[in-house]
């Protein structure tokens, strides 16, 4: 699995356990197996994009793309400190 990829899914994970939700609760809101969302999780599957994003909604996120050249001013609107943790944000590099 490329390791972007792996990054998403084990912030979905890092994600759902700041909130206090059980992987059962967050996938029976995405419509899937809690089996299925612990492979997800730990990367041991390539999931569909449509299914990553219906996990980052069940946790009440939204996957959006931004343009590498604002990913600095858009971490600069973010803030720092704990509130940023609630609120991340990956740049994945071109390979």
């Amino acid at each position: 699995m490329l390791d972007h990829i792996k990054t998403i899914t084990e912030a979905l994970a890092a994600s759902r356990q700041r909130a206090g939700l059980s992987q059962e609760a967050v996938a029976g809101r995405a419509g899937l197996r809690q089996t299925y969302l612990s492979k997800i999780e730990r990367a041991k599957i390539d999931p569909r994009l449509s299914t990553v994003m219906d996990v980052a909604r069940a946790e009440n996120l939204e996957l959006m793309l931004i343009p590498a050249e604002i990913v600095p001013a858009v971490r600069a609107l973010l803030g720092t400190g704990p509130a940023l943790e609630d609120r991340q944000l990956f740049s994945v590099e071109p390979e």
